[in-house]
Protein backbone atom coordinates (compact mmCIF):
# COMPACT_ATOMS: atom_id res chain seq x y z
CA UNK A 1 0.00 0.00 0.00
CA UNK A 2 1.48 3.31 -0.84
CA UNK A 3 1.78 5.77 1.58
CA UNK A 4 -0.62 8.72 1.24
CA UNK A 5 1.12 12.29 0.07
CA UNK A 6 0.95 15.48 1.78
CA UNK A 7 -1.88 16.82 0.17
CA UNK A 8 -3.82 13.69 0.02
CA UNK A 9 -3.10 13.47 3.63
CA UNK A 10 -3.88 17.65 4.51
CA UNK A 11 -6.96 17.62 1.77
CA UNK A 12 -5.54 20.78 0.83
CA UNK A 13 -2.83 21.96 -1.87
CA UNK A 14 0.13 23.09 -0.14
CA UNK A 15 0.83 25.85 -2.99
CA UNK A 16 -2.48 26.72 -3.18
CA UNK A 17 -3.06 27.32 0.65
CA UNK A 18 0.31 28.96 0.97
CA UNK A 19 -0.23 31.58 -1.98
CA UNK A 20 -3.92 31.97 -0.36
CA UNK A 21 -1.63 32.82 3.28
CA UNK A 22 0.70 35.24 1.79
CA UNK A 23 -1.50 37.05 0.01
CA UNK A 24 -3.74 37.65 2.89
CA UNK A 25 -1.08 38.71 4.96
CA UNK A 26 0.69 40.95 2.78
CA UNK A 27 -2.86 43.05 2.20
CA UNK A 28 -3.03 42.70 5.96
CA UNK A 29 0.53 44.17 5.82
CA UNK A 30 2.32 41.49 8.24
CA UNK A 31 4.51 41.68 5.44
CA UNK A 32 5.00 44.04 2.87
CA UNK A 33 5.82 42.97 -0.93
CA UNK A 34 8.58 44.87 -1.93
CA UNK A 35 9.45 45.30 -5.99
CA UNK A 36 10.65 49.30 -6.19
CA UNK A 37 13.86 50.42 -4.53
CA UNK A 38 13.16 53.75 -3.46
CA UNK A 39 10.43 51.95 -1.21
CA UNK A 40 12.79 49.46 -0.11
CA UNK A 41 15.08 52.29 1.13
CA UNK A 42 12.29 54.05 2.48
CA UNK A 43 11.04 51.28 5.00
CA UNK A 44 14.74 50.79 5.68
CA UNK A 45 14.82 54.60 6.79
CA UNK A 46 11.77 54.38 8.84
CA UNK A 47 11.75 51.31 10.78
CA UNK A 48 14.77 50.46 13.25
CA UNK A 49 14.41 47.02 12.82
CA UNK A 50 13.69 45.24 9.29
CA UNK A 51 13.43 41.63 8.63
CA UNK A 52 14.12 41.11 4.41
CA UNK A 53 13.71 37.91 2.62
CA UNK A 54 14.99 38.05 -0.65
CA UNK A 55 13.29 36.12 -3.67
CA UNK A 56 12.31 35.49 -6.84
CA UNK A 57 9.36 33.76 -8.71
CA UNK A 58 10.80 31.12 -10.26
CA UNK A 59 13.04 29.96 -6.87
CA UNK A 60 11.53 25.93 -5.30
CA UNK A 61 13.34 27.12 -2.40
CA UNK A 62 11.57 30.27 -1.53
CA UNK A 63 8.41 28.41 -2.65
CA UNK A 64 8.88 26.59 0.82
CA UNK A 65 10.49 29.17 3.14
CA UNK A 66 8.00 31.99 2.51
CA UNK A 67 4.86 30.62 4.29
CA UNK A 68 7.46 29.79 7.37
CA UNK A 69 8.40 33.51 7.06
CA UNK A 70 5.15 34.65 6.62
CA UNK A 71 4.38 32.86 9.80
CA UNK A 72 7.04 34.02 12.02
CA UNK A 73 6.20 37.32 10.61
CA UNK A 74 2.52 37.21 11.55
CA UNK A 75 3.31 35.79 15.59
CA UNK A 76 6.22 38.50 15.84
CA UNK A 77 5.11 41.44 13.93
CA UNK A 78 5.40 43.88 16.82
CA UNK A 79 9.11 42.92 16.98
CA UNK A 80 10.17 44.11 13.19
CA UNK A 81 9.10 45.22 10.16
CA UNK A 82 8.50 42.94 7.30
CA UNK A 83 9.38 42.46 4.25
CA UNK A 84 9.64 40.61 1.26
CA UNK A 85 11.59 42.01 -1.64
CA UNK A 86 11.62 40.21 -5.20
CA UNK A 87 14.79 40.17 -6.51
CA UNK A 88 13.82 40.05 -10.30
CA UNK A 89 12.28 43.65 -9.74
CA UNK A 90 14.33 45.47 -7.26
CA UNK A 91 17.43 44.19 -8.15
CA UNK A 92 19.42 47.12 -6.64
CA UNK A 93 18.11 45.89 -3.09
CA UNK A 94 19.38 42.39 -3.49
CA UNK A 95 23.12 44.02 -4.89
CA UNK A 96 23.33 46.10 -2.02
CA UNK A 97 23.58 43.76 0.20
CA UNK A 98 25.34 41.03 -1.61
CA UNK A 99 22.74 38.57 -2.19
CA UNK A 100 24.18 35.33 -4.50
CA UNK A 101 21.14 33.55 -4.24
CA UNK A 102 17.22 33.08 -2.80
CA UNK A 103 16.15 32.88 -0.79
CA UNK A 104 18.11 35.42 1.37
CA UNK A 105 17.22 36.35 5.23
CA UNK A 106 18.97 39.18 6.31
CA UNK A 107 18.09 41.36 9.45
CA UNK A 108 18.79 45.17 9.73
CA UNK A 109 19.30 47.72 12.23
CA UNK A 110 18.48 51.29 12.09
CA UNK A 111 19.08 51.09 8.45
CA UNK A 112 22.61 48.61 8.40
CA UNK A 113 22.73 44.85 7.61
CA UNK A 114 23.43 43.53 10.66
CA UNK A 115 23.65 39.59 10.23
CA UNK A 116 21.39 37.16 7.15
CA UNK A 117 21.54 33.31 6.14
CA UNK A 118 20.83 32.19 3.00
CA UNK A 119 18.36 29.30 2.40
CA UNK A 120 15.79 27.57 3.90
CA UNK A 121 15.37 28.07 7.67
CA UNK A 122 12.80 26.48 9.68
CA UNK A 123 10.31 28.54 12.55
CA UNK A 124 11.98 28.35 15.54
CA UNK A 125 15.25 29.43 13.69
CA UNK A 126 13.74 32.07 11.91
CA UNK A 127 12.69 33.35 15.78
CA UNK A 128 15.42 32.53 17.38
CA UNK A 129 17.72 34.28 14.56
CA UNK A 130 15.56 37.33 15.34
CA UNK A 131 15.83 37.22 18.83
CA UNK A 132 19.74 37.22 18.99
CA UNK A 133 20.03 40.40 16.32
CA UNK A 134 17.50 42.21 18.84
CA UNK A 135 19.83 41.10 22.17
CA UNK A 136 22.69 42.04 20.17
CA UNK A 137 22.08 45.46 18.12
CA UNK A 138 18.63 46.96 18.97
CA UNK A 139 19.46 48.00 22.07
CA UNK A 140 22.36 50.72 20.19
Amino acid sequence: MAEEGFEEAMGVDFYEWSSEYIERLRKQGVVEYVTDYGRYRKILEEHPVVVAVYTTPTCSACAIYKPIYYMVAEELQDRAKWIEVDAYYAPEAAYEVGVMATPTTMFFVNGEAVDGFVGVMDEDGLKEALEEVLRRHARR
